[in-house]
């Protein structure tokens, strides 16, 4: 959203370390101070990046230097600048000096006086400095208490917390104190913009556009609300002006301004251009220009990118039953997507660039929406805009997690409720916006540890159950709140209704349990196997993840060259789960036990990928009863082994090949129950599929024991099984005796539907035949093209680059003997990459 009559501060930013118990000097507040140990500071930042950038620190991110930097956290640090009134102040008028985010205790002081304190990462700070600034030289001075050593002084014995407890009482990124894929960086410092924002006769707050009504002629009703802050003694004649418009067409409105400081239109869209998601349709947005005139006179703007659509989730199918399916314009949808987290340990070295390309990674992965993570941060606008630019839609959760909290104390709660308003008024007119969620498994792991505690209060109750939906019901009506994910059922993580987390697998978690009871735990190669998957009834799953190596170039950027091998600590110390064997347990059942580095990344993340494959195919052959399947996680703050689809150099990992082929608009999959095997079609397109399937069975050398046509109608935003094959006709039908060297393949007469495969033994016990790859290379506008061919069966094909931003049309696929692929390599960015650049292999290929 762009506003007018704002000068930025971001320049000429200064920072020093205090002692906790030490004095600011005096003389910091003069223009003409030249203390020593002084360094300059970026703006937006933090003070890690800050010290980062003067070689104060060593970068964190390699081996395990963020030890080294945890000093910083038990500092103060003060930020200094000197700078010159921009404008005179304007007759009537008033001057806000404006900080958009500070990390999270701080002090502010004008030309030596204290202005205000604040105690909130997530809140922006707005000042009235009228009559305070000085033509030349005022001196601004941010001094930023170290919330570490402040959480010394709270008591924090009646609550529980996963994680860290030092973080209950600060409004803070919950990831910065570690978890369980992040190292420990508690950073601090003015880690969004600052400026003075000029206001006339009055200043624009906020704009809320909404759509109220879809049409059946086409047509739609929207509403747009503006909040007006009108300047003491102002008698001006206040009133709005707003202009929709996309391609040509422009709809222009006036209102006035009412005492209350409010104005308001409705009006009818004709031929509406709706917003859809990116497997829907067209994410169609209109420019939203709003005008605050006094006078007649233009005070103040606004300039915003607005999409008409309706957002609704269903919770009962017709006939009663229990659901949860986003339902976008009137048409139920099936949300495919992941969890993202914050892209960055320290938010001074985050980038506009770095959102969208993370942003354009899932949407080429076929995915339709992102759950804003709530131990993160509200993210940046930049990631909203491209949500709604790109069909994604954003499940948000507010930020708390895993934890409980002081819901009893008065000031506490009040920063809360300045926090969720700030942030429902910032966010509610993207399109993208599917629904507010109070918080990240509070109520889940309460209900968990009741059964250990005398005190059976739910600290943070009146947060998520009151307070949230009290300020939703003033502010944000369009969009359900959810008061936590998961929630829904006799307990919050039932498969019964509502969402749900599938910690099963994995983790070991025993389901189903009940309110209250005792937790139990699982983690044997059957509790934690990804088919456990198959049990899972829920209909929504929105966390649900398989840990799996990043890829080799990033731990050569990550880790010493002589800590380059299995079993190493640096290796094991990239690894934040807090019980790392979960990962040999998986292997040890599925791909077998690696025997060296290399190895070890091909078979965790062939698990990984694997083990979601099963899971989402699951999840979505049983739409509409689950509706949802969002992924635990999508990226990474750090080069760490963790749950993700995308590495910390957004290098794409095998389960994010994976992904553009299972959440992909037509899904051909395998489901095996007992021996019996059964094909089916999901359609989740707004047409009806119909086409000849063909299913074979053959061995790695290509000879086909059984080959089949099934005609396959599918009716739109349906599953459909299309074929059934009894336990017995493995052997009589489909010739299979040796249930090691041989597998099913179908298969579609469309190119964009992806083949799959059905393997009767896990990997570590098949049988294939080394198999000899072929490539040839062919150039292309923007890249090259290989074409790869085999021999034999190649399983687990992968194609490597250590150049950053290189992508493949495929990669970690299958093939089969005699068959030609063709990839197409591209750098995202434009850099150079040449053929002899990329390795190519498979997991039964010949050794070089």
């Amino acid at each position: 959203m762009e506003n007018s009559n704002w000068i930025k501060l971001n320049e000429g930013w200064s920072i020093r370390s205090l002692e906790t118990a030490e004095e600011l000097a005096p003389a910091v507040h003069r223009p003409d101070y030249k203390g020593e140990g002084w360094l300059t500071a970026a703006v937006p930042g933090d003070v890690h990046t800050s010290l980062l950038a003067h070689g104060v620190i060593p970068d964190p991110y390699y081996s395990t230097n963020d030890h080294a930097c945890r000093w910083v956290e038990a500092k103060d640090w003060v930020y200094r600048q000197v700078f010159d009134a921009p404008v005179q102040e304007p007759a009537g008028g008033r001057v806000f000096l404006d900080f958009q985010g500070l990390d999270t205790l701080a002090a502010i002081y004008l030309n030596g006086t204290e202005l205000a304190r604040t105690d909130n990462m997530f809140v922006p700070l707005s000042l009235d400095v009228t009559g305070r600034l000085r033509e030349t030289d005022n001196v601004l001075v941010v001094r930023f208490e170290s919330v570490v050593e402040a959480a010394k002084q709270k008591d924090v014995s009646k609550f529980w917390s996963k994680i860290n407890y030092e973080r209950i009482w600060f409004r803070k990124c919950a990831a910065h104190y570690s978890w369980d894929w992040s190292p420990r960086l508690v950073t601090t410092g003015i880690w969004r913009e600052v400026g003075l924002r000029i206001v006339d006769s009055a200043s624009l707050r906020h704009v809320f556009f909404r759509t109220l009504s879809l049409e059946a002629d086409g047509s739609a009703t929207v509403a747009i609300d503006a909040e007006v802050d009108r300047s003491p003694g102002s008698t001006a004649e206040l009133a709005m002006s707003y202009k929709l418009s996309r391609g040509g067409r422009e709809y222009r409105f006036e209102a006035a301004v009412g005492e209350d400081g409010q104005a308001s239109v409705q009006f009818r869209v004709e031929q509406a251009e709706l917003w859809w998601t990116n497997d829907q349709g067209t994410p169609s947005l209109y420019e939203l220009d709003t005008q605050l005139l006094a006078n007649g006179r233009i005070v103040d703007e606004r300039r915003q990118e607005v999409g008409i659509r309706t957002i609704a989730v269903k919770q009962r199918s017709e006939d009663g039953k229990p659901r949860f399916t986003f339902v976008l314009n009137g048409r139920e949808i099936y949300a495919k997507g992941g969890n993202w987290i914050p892209a960055h340990n320290l938010p001074g070295s985050l980038t506009s660039e770095r959102y969208v390309d993370l942003i354009e990674l899932s949407r080429q992965a076929n995915m339709n929406m992102l759950r804003v993570w709530g131990g993160g941060i509200y993210e940046e606008d930049i990631f909203y805009q491209e949500c709604s630019r790109q069909g994604i839609l954003v499940w948000q959760d507010f930020m708390f997690s895993c934890s409980e909290f002081p819901d009893y104390d008065r000031d506490f709660m009040a920063n809360v409720a300045r926090e969720v308003e700030h942030n429902v008024k910032a966010l509610r007119s993207y399109p993208c916006i599917a629904i507010w969620c109070g918080n990240n498994e509070n109520q889940a792991i309460h209900s968990e540890k009741m059964y250990y505690r005398s005190d059976y209060r739910f600290y943070g109750e009146k947060i998520f159950h009151e307070l949230m939906p009290s300020i939703l019901e003033r502010l944000d009506t369009t969009r359900l709140y959810w008061p936590s994910s998961p929630w829904g059922g006799n307990d919050p993580n039932s498969f019964d209704e509502g969402d749900q987390h599938n910690w099963a697998v994995w983790a070991g978690d025993v389901y189903p349990r009940h309110y209250g009871e005792a937790s139990n735990m699982n983690v044997s190669a059957y509790g934690i196997s990804y088919r456990r998957y198959a049990e899972d009834t829920s209909k929504f799953s929105s966390e649900f993840g398989i840990h799996g190596s990043t890829v080799k170039e990033t731990l050569r950027r990550s880790i010493p060259e002589s800590e380059l091998y299995l079993g190493s600590f640096e290796l094991d110390y990239r690894n934040k789960d807090y019980e790392p064997e979960k990962a040999t347990i998986t292997m040890a059942a599925y791909s077998g036990l690696p025997s060296d580095l290399d190895e070890y990344i091909d078979f965790s993340m062939l698990c990984q990928a694997e083990g979601l494959k099963f899971g989402v195919e699951h999840f979505r052959r049983r739409k509409p009863e689950n509706s949802g399947a969002l992924i635990w996680q999508l990226n990474d703050c750090w080069p760490g082994i963790s749950w993700s689809l995308i590495d910390y150099y957004l290098f794409p990992k095998a389960s994010y090949y994976y992904a553009r082929r299972f959440f992909s608009p037509i899904l051909l999959s395998f489901q095996e129950s007992g021996g019996r095997i059964t094909v089916w079609v999901t359609n989740d397109t707004d047409t009806r599929f119909s086409d000849t399937i063909v299913l074979e069975v053959t061995d790695c050398f290509g000879n086909t024991a059984y080959e089949e046509r099934i005609l396959a109608d599918v009716a739109p935003n349906h599953s459909k099984q299309i074929a059934s094959y009894e336990a017995a006709e493995t052997e009589w039908r489909f010739g299979v005796i040796n249930r090691r060297d041989r597998f099913i393949r179908i298969g579609s007469s469309y190119p964009e539907v992806y083949d799959n495969y059905f393997f009767f033994a896990e990997q570590k016990d098949l049988r294939f035949s080394p198999c000899r790859l072929q490539s040839t290379c062919t150039p292309t506008a923007d890249g090259f093209e290989i074409e790869l061919s085999t021999d034999r069966f190649a399983r687990f094909v992968k194609l490597e680059c250590p150049i950053d931003h290189t992508l493949f049309s495929d990669n970690y696929f299958n093939m089969r003997p005699g068959e030609r692929k063709k990839v197409r390599v591209t750098n995202r960015k434009g850099s150079p990459v040449k053929p002899a650049d990329i390795r190519i292999s498979a997991l039964n290929g010949v050794k070089p």
